[in-house]
């Protein structure tokens, strides 16, 4: 069981869609794939087809078998959950004291239950950034071709380096270049100047901007469902592939 967690350094990268097509996608390639939303904006939710009047999730029953959803796309999942700003407090104040909350969880369902883990984090440094890292053998970096992305990587590495610190079975962080456009001067600049600074941590494939994805997400489906031949599924599939590749001893 391999587990990986999408982070970001900042808010609007398109992590959260991200993680619910990169799951199906290893579906789709007979992976069985477990979804942990650590994002309390829980939103995952809406990716995968739950019901909207549903609170149940991740802190109120945790993380073990009797917590995972069905998705109708073979994802299974579990929800961060309808929780008040009082419950959130707490949620967080108790995992604080107990850093591998999310890795004992994850080890309670089972080695061979799953093939994957996706674990998909709020924007920045935070308690579930913590967690998931500490859980994680893979760390991918959500980014977009922009200035303010690109400021916001060394912070992110730092934070990396520091909560996988002597983690012998952490294999490493790769940036992935997400919303890429196909037609701005200043994305392309972007793109070439994290090549030039970061070119052995990014990940081959970028997942270009397309409007299938807003559309997908309209009708409550990640954009490989909606339409598997746009732009976006087929780097998202990409990106899939390179991913079992890497993993691949």
């Amino acid at each position: 069981m391999q587990v990986i967690a999408l982070i970001s350094g900042k808010g609007g990268v398109g992590k959260t869609t991200l993680a619910a097509n990169l799951a199906v996608a290893l579906v789709e390639r007979k992976k069985r794939v477990l979804l942990i939303d650590l994002d309390p904006q829980n939103a995952q939710r809406l990716h995968l087809g739950m019901d909207p009047d549903e609170i149940a999730g991740l802190v109120r029953e945790g993380v073990g078998p009797d917590s995972i959803f069905d998705s109708p796309f073979g994802v299974r999942f579990i929800p961060f959950g309808r929780v008040t700003e009082t419950e959130l407090a707490e949620f967080e104040s108790a995992i604080k004291l107990d850093p591998d909350w999310i890795a004992n969880g994850i080890q309670s369902i089972g080695e061979d239950v799953f093939d994957y883990v996706i674990l998909d984090t709020p924007p920045g440094p935070s308690v579930f950034l913590k967690q998931a890292l500490t859980a994680a053998q893979r760390a991918l970096v959500v980014i977009l071709a922009d200035a303010a992305s690109y400021v916001t990587i060394p912070k992110i590495i730092t934070l990396v380096e520091e909560f996988t610190q002597g983690r012998e079975d952490f294999c490493g962080m790769h940036l992935l270049i997400n919303q890429m456009p196909g037609q701005s001067q200043l994305g392309h600049q972007v793109r070439n100047a994290l090549y030039t600074e970061y070119g052995s941590l990014i990940v081959p494939v970028a997942v270009h901007k397309d409007p299938r994805v807003s559309q997908a997400l309209a009708f409550e489906r990640p954009v490989l469902q909606f339409e598997p031949h746009c732009k976006a599924s087929l780097d998202i599939q990409s990106v899939a592939d390179w991913l079992l590749a890497s993993m691949t001893p």
